[in-house]
């Protein structure tokens, strides 16, 4: 390589690392918009003001519990019915058979929710075996608007996965997310469970994406 080939190989280098360089100074001082804004994607919830009923998922029982007896105080829906048919490990080590659904209107109930407001809808193992037999019983009763509630995080991917199952059924179907208490939204990143429900969730979105 003769001595100009050499000078211009060397400011090729230079000025790449220097773009490099740039780049990861401009991410670093950005961290935390950009970390929020991992997050904020896969929040896409809706405002419920009334609905014919609320359907609860399984899962974060205590958070979507007590979020549901909030929305029925306040007259977002005249009933709720909390899904999930799966039993939690804790739960079969201690031989206590106890649905998702159960524990989901167990919370709603001690966070002030009237017995009579929440009922138990044991059915489904995941969001999608959720959205169908949720749609069978929204039809059965005739409702022309449902609300579904979940977990922040989760709202994007069940919006897309009810709305895509519930096309053509005339029936209307709002997202109501509701917030974690083991995590702050705004500030994922700085908790264990904010990183692992981040994670999981954009891994599950992708399996959805494949899959149905």
């Amino acid at each position: 390589m003769d001595k100009a080939a050499s000078k211009a190989w060397f400011r090729r280098k230079r000025t790449w690392l220097i773009a490099v360089a740039a780049l990861l100074g401009a991410g670093w001082l950005l961290r935390y918009r950009l970390l929020h804004g991992v997050g904020s994607v896969l929040i896409v919830a809706d405002e419920v003001h009334h609905a014919d009923a609320l359907y609860v998922l399984g899962g974060a029982s205590y958070d979507r519990g007590t979020h549901a007896a909030e929305l029925l105080k306040a007259g977002a829906a005249p009933v709720a019915y909390c899904t999930g048919s799966n039993v939690p490990s804790s739960f079969k080590a201690e031989g206590r058979m106890i649905t998702e659904a159960q524990l989901t209107r167990a919370a709603a109930i001690r966070a002030g929710a009237s017995p009579e407001q929440v009922l138990p809808f044991s059915y489904g193992t995941s969001t999608f075996e959720e959205a169908q037999g949720v749609l069978l019983h929204a039809k059965r009763l005739g409702f022309d608007t449902i609300a579904v509630l979940t977990t922040d995080f989760h709202t994007r991917r069940v919006g897309v996965v009810f709305r895509k199952r519930f096309a053509g059924s005339g029936i209307h179907v709002l997202v109501a997310s509701a917030p974690s208490s083991e995590y702050d939204a705004d500030q994922w990143w700085n908790s264990e469970q904010g990183l692992l429900m981040v994670n999981n969730e954009y891994v599950k979105t992708l399996f959805y994406a494949l899959k149905y």
